[in-house]
């Protein structure tokens, strides 16, 4: 899955499930309490185990839904089946509504500001179409909650390969690029029958540590500044199916109520630290950049007051927004805590 997304684990799940296998026996229950993409949570599934995935935001657990639960294509009545609901999608009738009017190249946003440019016009109102669609299935009740994931899954998807951005979505280009200017594509997703018996929540992982009931926690923390919930508002907007106030020039919606305290220097360490002291699993393994927040000489000291700590180190590429930052490999660590 192709995804524009800070901290993507993409290209290292084999490498950080590999560590995992190592020590829990296929069969064995992980949580992934800030799943993001699901990228991982899906890796688990696929080698064996029952997976309980959950995040703070919205549009993760659009994707977790669908790449946990929907084992196989979903019935879409409603629709006609799977294929005519990613053809419904291709052929939703465009509508000047609140993307239109806010996010795409010829709007009018309501707070008197010039056009943003997220989307060319086109996609913009198509955008608004099978929003306004997906809303009266719900309205409806014609579709199952997973199905209304996978809808909006492909629709995220679709809008990350045309949005005209150069980084996240914190701000748009200043002009419309080329890949902004075609249309919106629905290509079918593959569906996996994985073993495990999974599922999927929402909550800020301070909340929910103490719920996990599992053998081992998996945590990916944010680890730098940037706020998820600042940087990706439209994708959270896309999966919450409302129309917040979108205030300034990049139109963000409210997000501070979301804000975690991984992203701040001062607070970091306090969080890893409150939320390991709520876990009552006897595993945890824990991916942070050597950019991270928490230098890692305290993030040791932090985990080693709770059991016994083995350090993994991984180079790999590291993530640019914009092209800006620091230039070359980045080392990824896994920590494996094993409580006592």
């Amino acid at each position: 899955m192709s995804y524009r997304y800070l901290g993507n684990k993409t290209r290292l799940v084999d490498w950080i499930v590999g560590k995992i296998s190592h020590v829990l026996p296929e069969g064995s229950s992980v949580a992934d309490p800030m799943c993001g993409t699901a990228s991982v949570s899906l890796a688990l599934a696929r080698a064996g185990y029952s997976v309980t995935a959950a995040d703070a935001l919205t549009f993760p657990v659009v994707h977790a839904r669908t790449r946990l639960l929907a084992k196989e294509p979903p019935d879409f009545k409603a629709l006609g089946g799977y294929e005519k609901a990613l053809e419904w999608m291709r052929s939703a009738a465009p509508m000047e509504g609140y993307f239109f009017r806010e996010f795409g190249e010829t709007g009018k946003p309501a707070n008197g500001r010039p056009p943003r440019l997220y989307f060319s016009a086109s996609n913009a109102a198509h955008i608004d179409g099978i929003r306004i669609g997906i809303r009266e299935l719900c309205e409806g009740a014609a579709i199952t909650e997973v199905e209304h994931s996978i809808l909006l899954h492909h629709l995220i998807l679709a809008i990350n390969k045309v949005a005209n951005i150069s980084g996240t979505f914190g701000y748009f280009r200043r002009d419309i690029s080329g890949p902004a200017l075609k249309p919106l594509t629905f290509e079918p997703v593959t569906f996996e029958r994985t073993k495990g018996h999974h599922s999927v929540l929402q909550g800020n992982v301070e909340h929910l540590a103490s719920k996990l009931d599992t053998d081992a926690v998996y945590l990916d923390p944010p680890y730098t500044k940037r706020q998820y919930a600042g940087n990706y508002h439209i994708l959270e907007t896309i999966a919450c199916g409302d129309e917040p106030v979108a205030a300034g020039d990049g139109g963000l919606r409210p997000w501070r109520d979301q804000a975690s305290s991984f992203c701040y220097r001062r607070s970091a360490g306090r969080a890893f630290r409150e939320t390991l002291e709520q876990l009552r699993v006897p595993h945890v393994f824990i991916s942070y950049s050597e950019d991270g927040q928490v230098q890692a000489s305290e993030l040791l000291s932090i985990l080693c007051d709770f059991g016994s700590v083995t350090v993994h180190e991984q180079p790999h590429t590291r993530y640019r927004s914009n092209g800006g930052g620091k230039k070359g490999p980045v080392v990824e660590r896994l920590y494996h805590l094993e409580v006592s």
